[in-house]
This record gives C-alpha cells, structure tokens and sequence, in this order.
C-alpha cells in the first residue's frame, strides 16, 4: 500500500467526535434564545469536578439569555449511568429547584429540571452526557421551554 493510500485509509477511518458546539444546528440555538445565532462560545475539555467525566462546553448568548450544551465523556456507559443520577442534576442547578424528574424515552435515561431562572434537560447516551441549559431573563416562564428543549436534546444525542 502506498504512503498516499495509507494516509487517505487513516483519514478516512478516524471518526470526527462531535464537540458540544457541534451537536446543535444554528436554527435550533436561534429558536430556544428566541434571536438570530451568534456564534458559540467553546470550553474545555477538563475534568469534571462531580464526576469522574470530562466535561466540554458551548455558551451561546443572546442579550440576557444564554443556552449552555455540555458534554460530559465517561470512560464507559457504565461509568456514565453510575454518575447520572437526580441528585447530580439538582446539585448541577444553582438556584431554588422548582421541579425535576425522570423523563422516559430520550436517551438511555433522561433527567428535566427548572428553575424560577433557567430550565435543563440532561440526558444519558452510552459513555456521555448531555446537558442542555436554558437560562437568564427568558421572556417566558422556565418551564414553558421544556417541549423545545426535549426536541433540541433528541436532534443533539443522534450526534454523540
């Protein structure tokens, strides 16, 4: 085999990871901020500090209101299914939790929550977790957006 062929066969084979600002499509970001797209803001990866995961961002603003996606990449789906637990989601939302429960059917097993200030949607898929945040002066109430951010996390763990 030639060095060109190996090449192309080594770029061919190596599968892109989707990054947290790749899970989303511009429109979807513009629908739940309610405003035209301005470009994602990336962090990370580091280590997460409630987990034993590694944690990657993408801040997206619009005015006072900014949607958070993170990624949180385990070792294994066992390690993932391990560390997601209700109690990580409430410890995650830093204000007054006004509901969260269990969602059926997104997901290996998924988690909506909210706030008098933000909503989130975290959901399980093999070794990651997903985390869709939705918050700062919204010009709805916080639990108004949960039909919206399930649709977004449903498109966005067909990419992890």
């Amino acid at each position: 085999m030639s060095v060109l062929s190996l090449s192309l066969a080594l770029v061919v084979s190596a599968a892109h990871v989707a990054g947290p600002c790749d899970l989303l499509d511009p429109a979807t970001v513009s629908e739940l901020l309610g405003q035209p797209l301005t470009r994602g803001a990336p962090a990370g990866p580091e280590p997460d500090d409630d987990t034993d995961g590694t944690i990657s961002y993408c801040t997206y603003h619009a005015g006072p209101i900014a949607l958070i996606v993170s990624q949180v990449t385990f070792e294994s789906a066992a390690a993932a299914r391990k560390a997601t637990t209700k109690e990580l989601v409430a410890g995650r939302l830093e204000d007054d939790l006004m509901a969260l429960k269990e969602e059926p059917g997104l997901g290996d097993k998924a988690f909506w929550a909210y706030t008098p200030q933000g909503a989130e949607y975290v959901v399980l898929k093999g070794p990651s977790v997903l985390g869709l945040a939705l918050g700062g002066r919204l010009p709805k109430p916080p639990a108004s957006y949960q039909a919206a951010l399930r649709a977004a996390a449903a498109k966005a763990i067909t990419k992890l």
